[in-house]
């Protein structure tokens, strides 16, 4: 029996329904040559040996030439069973496949290496996170058993010292959480519209929030940007861009803080540059500099600032750059609207 959900089946099924035609057509088209408007055929068989003599071979030709068309399917059916956690370099082989079938395998292909790509930024995401945790958890519970061990002599615990402690570790478990929500949101909304929004309003929403901040260290903030600046995006996401990048000159710099804004080019790129006094960045960490977890030996911060920066420049279409210093200076490149 002829099964057509089968690649086989259904050219075999093609085959005899052309054979029966064609045979069919070409006894018709005879008699009518014949003067025989109705078919009485002194060989009543003759029609169905002939259909016969054809089918046999031809059935015997197409399950030959499916089976070794085919071969190759099962071959990367076997690959794919390979590909794995435990292994996740394996790759489907496009040798001796069909040309129709090589897209395909292809783009299979390109979707193991993005999901091998993203599983292994998650792993070093992971670990990166439980090193970094590590050391203020070991902190924080040495001091609990020190205030525990001294409890019996009415001793008070360093409550300033453990609030600290928990503050730094809800800094980090907050910022975590927030680099995977923007990633997650990143890819979830490359399929949807997004709201067209002011950045230079944000811009200046981020310079007051850190305003206070600046004025008691003594120094100063400089705004220059276009009073309208617009662009497709989300409102949240680039204002935490924006102060992560102010917040990165008030920790490592010095001095005024410059946030600047220009509109340049025919594809209205906009450029956001924060500026500071201050030595800048070191050129020899520049490769990692916007990497999870990557700070300088003395810095306070959890090093996801500016690894969150690059995310959110990424999920409206541009990117951010910084440049070594001195001066201090890093810019955050995106797209205006239309």
């Amino acid at each position: 029996m002829i099964r057509l959900r089968t690649l086989r089946g259904r050219l075999v099924a093609a085959m005899l329904l052309i054979l029966v035609v064609a045979v069919c057509v070409s006894s018709l088209l005879d008699r009518l040559q014949q003067g025989h408007a109705v078919p009485a055929s002194e060989e009543p068989y003759q029609d169905a040996l002939v259909l016969a003599g054809f089918c046999l071979p031809s059935l015997i030709l197409i399950w030959a030439v499916s089976s070794w068309s085919l071969r190759p399917l099962a071959r990367i059916s076997d690959e794919a069973r390979g590909v794995g956690p435990m292994n996740p370099g394996a790759r489907l082989s496009t040798a001796r496949l069909p040309n129709e079938i090589v897209p395909l395998v292809e783009a299979v292909n390109g979707a193991l290496d993005r999901m091998a790509a993203a599983f292994e930024a998650e792993r070093r995401f992971t670990e990166n996170a439980a090193h970094e945790l590590r050391t203020p958890l070991a902190v924080l519970s040495l001091r609990l058993q020190r205030s525990r061990q001294s409890g019996a002599g009415n001793a008070t615990p360093d409550w300033p010292a453990i609030e600290g402690d928990l503050a730094q570790i809800n800094r980090l478990v907050s910022q975590m959480l927030d680099l995977a929500r923007k990633e997650n949101d990143g890819r979830a909304r490359q399929t949807r519209p997004r709201p067209i929004v002011n950045l230079s309003r944000i811009a200046r929403e981020a310079c007051a929030a850190i305003l206070p901040i600046v004025e008691a260290q003594g120094r100063s903030l400089s705004v220059t940007i276009p009073d309208t600046m617009n662009l497709r995006g989300e409102a949240d996401d680039l204002r935490d861009a924006l102060r992560n990048l102010l917040d990165n000159a008030i920790i490592h710099g010095s001095g005024c803080i410059c946030l600047q804004a220009s509109v340049n080019g025919p594809q209205k790129r906009i450029e956001m540059r924060v500026t500071d006094q201050g030595a800048g960045f070191d050129a020899e960490k520049m490769a990692g500099l916007f990497q999870r977890f990557s700070k300088g030996h003395a810095s306070p911060g959890m090093g996801l600032g500016l690894a969150i920066v690059r995310e959110v420049a990424r999920n409206h279409g541009g990117d951010v750059v910084a440049f070594p210093g001195p001066p201090g200076r890093i810019e955050l490149h995106v797209t205006a609207a239309d």
